[in-house]
């Protein structure tokens, strides 16, 4: 899913498009702008567009005004740092790498899961809408690669209750089986206790990190400079080659499963 941004200038791309206008300066005559007003619209890295150039766009192509208004608004609105990942990098990426200490990952969480950790008090006002949006992201492992490293305490943190949690185990086998998904636990030892820090993420396309976030109860954020994701990287390659390969994980896992089934 494209950012609000992308989708309009593609929008603003495909209306000059199909009304004939072949060229930025074409339409830029046609709506007495400048052409740079034109191409700079089209363009998701350029400032959102007027509303007075929306609607001479709209007059001058037969575009939807509604519909550009309102990706308009979007791409404005101020967003929280999670929708910011959730919305603009995570639906973009090619390859996910994912860090978690304390929980299983959004993405490779069971319905039942997700419920029990998004209706905790302070948040349970939220937590349906919340639950359909992170079930929503997970379609995302349909065209992307994820690797996941787990600390393995998590394997023992209740969550729900027993029965919740010998699902979780069980379908973190399942998707451990997926071409594009690889799940590694890393084993609690006094050597990674620096990774108690909080969980992480890096978003790649193609070949370029281009970012990360972190997590926390509070607040985390969203990180675009090349450090910050370099200095995440590093972090995760340490972290994965620490950890078990994924036959050992594998039997951490059916184990887990286990000890939550009796």
């Amino acid at each position: 899913m494209a950012a609000p941004r992308e989708q309009l200038a593609q929008m603003l791309s495909q209306a000059r498009s199909d009304a004939g206008y072949g060229s930025h300066a074409r339409l830029a005559k046609q709506m007495t702008v400048s052409r740079s007003v034109v191409s700079k619209a089209e363009s998701a890295r350029q400032p959102v567009p007027s509303d007075a150039v929306l609607t001479a766009w709209a007059e001058a192509t037969g575009a939807d005004l509604v519909k550009l208004t309102e990706l308009a608004h979007r791409a404005r609105s101020p967003r929280s740092w999670f929708a910011k990942w959730a919305d603009d990098f995570e639906p973009r990426a090619t390859l996910i790498r994912w860090f978690e200490p304390l929980l299983v990952p959004g993405l490779i969480q069971t319905e039942s899961y997700a419920r029990a950790v998004l209706t905790w008090k302070p948040d349970s006002a939220s937590a349906d809408a919340s639950l359909s949006k992170r079930l929503e992201r997970q379609s995302v492992l349909d065209r992307a690669e994820l690797r996941v490293v787990i600390l393995g305490s998590v394997l023992n943190r209740e969550v729900g209750d027993a029965s919740v949690m010998a699902e979780q185990m069980e379908y973190l086998l399942s998707a451990g089986t997926r071409p594009s998904v690889t799940i590694q636990i890393v084993p609690d030892t006094p050597g990674v206790a620096g990774a108690l820090g909080g969980a992480f993420a890096i978003s790649t396309e193609d070949t370029t990190d281009v970012a990360a976030f972190t997590d926390s109860i509070v607040k985390g954020g969203v990180y675009t400079d090349h450090d910050v994701i370099a200095r995440a990287v590093r972090v995760f390659d340490g972290l994965r080659a620490d950890a078990l390969p994924w036959t050992q994980t594998q039997d951490l896992l059916t184990e887990a499963g286990k000890r939550w089934t009796i």
